[in-house]
């Protein structure tokens, strides 16, 4: 089913140049200045700057917000790294299909951290909770992001729990061999089993060596009412590092859909 949507958005991507909600698509895409690792590590360091440069990097959508579990954002990654892009609106998988390549044309974007993830956006009013705020404008988003023609399949990074780095957040992850031994969607206080744990919330995984990592999924969710598998099984999704229902730190994989957790 959801190769016919991503077969069907691919078409119309390519066959639909211009239209009331999407930008253009540009053939002669912006030439690269720099690889999305130089950005983190020599331009932006610690993060909550203005880029003033005239800085280009590129690479293919990871992202789908069709499930409702991302809003508002898409997630760009190359060869080196990855950065969200603050954009605002819903319904982008229509316009930024999942591995559609596009070019990120930086100067005058307010750059920073979130959950160890590198944003581009605009600068957040200070009573925002989020130091990175949306793109103004529709015009200021297709001037950010330039769009090109080709949209080819993205093969997450297989990895474990133990050779993850915080470098790595944002990126499409892959790690298989996980087990469900905590959820904040039951009450193991009042007798609640793992077997009646959902994905909304908070739910913790171990792999065979003892090594954690947590999903965190939104309300908003479409699977967010749907039971954890209980067995052992292999997750997808997007790196983030965050503190653990308010507790430690550690790294979060952000899924897509419903699908990107696998049995094994």
């Amino acid at each position: 089913m959801r190769l016919a949507v991503y077969i069907a958005l691919i078409m119309t991507l390519i066959g639909c140049h211009r239209a009331a909600d999407k930008p253009i698509i540009c053939d002669n895409l912006p030439p690269i200045t720099n690889s999305i690792a130089t950005l983190r590590n020599d331009i932006i360091g610690v993060g909550g700057v203005t880029i003033r440069e005239d800085v280009v990097v590129a690479g293919r959508v990871t992202s789908d917000d069709s499930d409702n579990n991302f809003y508002g954002s898409i997630v760009v990654e190359d060869e080196s790294g990855a950065v969200e892009v603050m954009i605002g609106t819903s319904y982008l998988e229509t316009i930024y299909p999942v591995g559609l390549y596009v070019a990120l044309r930086l100067k005058d974007c307010y750059v920073d951290y979130s959950r160890g993830v590198l944003q581009v956006g605009c600068k957040a009013p200070p009573y925002e909770y989020y130091r990175v705020g949306n793109l103004a404008s529709r015009e200021q988003r297709d001037r950010v992001v330039v769009r090109g023609g080709d949209v080819s399949p993205i093969e997450p990074m297989s990895i474990s729990v133990s050779e993850l780095s915080s470098s790595m957040c944002g990126r499409l992850i892959n790690i298989r061999g996980l087990r469900l031994v905590d959820s904040s969607s039951v009450d193991t206080l009042k007798g609640e089993g793992l077997d009646r744990a959902v994905w909304a919330g908070y739910s913790l995984f171990k792999d065979d060596k003892g090594d954690s990592v947590a999903v965190y999924t939104r309300e908003y969710a479409r699977y967010s009412g749907s039971r954890i598998p209980i067995h052992d099984v292999g997750i997808i999704g997007i790196l983030q590092r965050d503190s653990y229902r308010g507790g430690e730190e550690c790294y979060f994989i952000k899924m897509r859909y419903e699908e990107d957790c696998t049995a094994m």
